[in-house]
Order: C-alpha cells, then sequence, then structure tokens
C-alpha cells in the first residue's frame, strides 16, 4: 500500500508506483496501459472529492489485477453526464468501460473505489540466476 497526499501532482506518482509494480509483475502492453489510466482517474477523484490522504493499493491474483484508491470522505462517488467538451467528469465512466470488474467498499474511516483488469497472462515467471 502507498500513501499519497491529497494534492494534484498525487496522480503523477500513483503512475509511477503502478509502472513500477507492473515491470516487477512483467506485465506489458495495452493492460498497463489501462492500469495506468484508471489509477490516475481514481486518484485524481480521491484528491479533488476525498480530500484526506490517498491509499494506493495493487494486487495480483492469477490473471486478474486488482487496484484499490481509498480516502476518508464518506460520500459515495457519483458517476457523472460530462459535457464532450469539459475537462473532467470521465472518471467513472472510464472505470466501468475499460475494467473487467469495479466497485466501491465502504470502510471504518471512509471509502476504496477498485477495479479489476485482466492481465490474459499467468503470474509473471521469474528467471532463475544460476
Amino acid at each position: 500500500m502507498t500513501t499519497l497526499p491529497p494534492e494534484p501532482l498525487s496522480s503523477r506518482a500513483a503512475r509511477h508506483v503502478v509502472t513500477d509494480w507492473c515491470i516487477t509483475e512483467g506485465l506489458i502492453g495495452d493492460v498497463v496501459d489501462t492500469l495506468l489510466l484508471l489509477t490516475a482517474e481514481l486518484v485524481t477523484n480521491a484528491v479533488i472529492h476525498g480530500r484526506s490522504d490517498v491509499e494506493l493499493c495493487l494486487g495480483r491474483s492469477g490473471a486478474r489485477v486488482r487496484v484499490g484508491v481509498g480516502d476518508e470522505n464518506t460520500r459515495m462517488p457519483q458517476r457523472r453526464t460530462s459535457d464532450p467538451d469539459a475537462l473532467d467528469g470521465r472518471g467513472l465512466a472510464l472505470v466501468e468501460a475499460l475494467a473487467d470488474a469495479h466497485g466501491i467498499e465502504v470502510t471504518a474511516i471512509g471509502k476504496v473505489v477498485w477495479f479489476e483488469v485482466l492481465t490474459h497472462a499467468g503470474p509473471a515467471r521469474r528467471l532463475a540466476t544460476a
């Protein structure tokens, strides 16, 4: 789990965390792009609406990658119909369109918005060293 401050640069920091994690896991290709985009959207939403530290959690079970973004705000996210020319308001719509599963968990101090993406591959194989 990574804790990020409630500031605009946290979205960028989250993308770096996800990139490093994907490298460690041996993930490449479109799935990485999807993970980066959706993570950045959820972290941005947490910074704007949560107004607390943001907790980023990544995990993998076989071909399924799960990303959770938590904040201390108990107000549930609302999907908005966005003006096509607006620069915001598309985060949850992107999650709905690109994730294989998604949801919201209420926690003792707020909520975690999560999504899962299938990698279409099993766990990364580690190369044995001689």
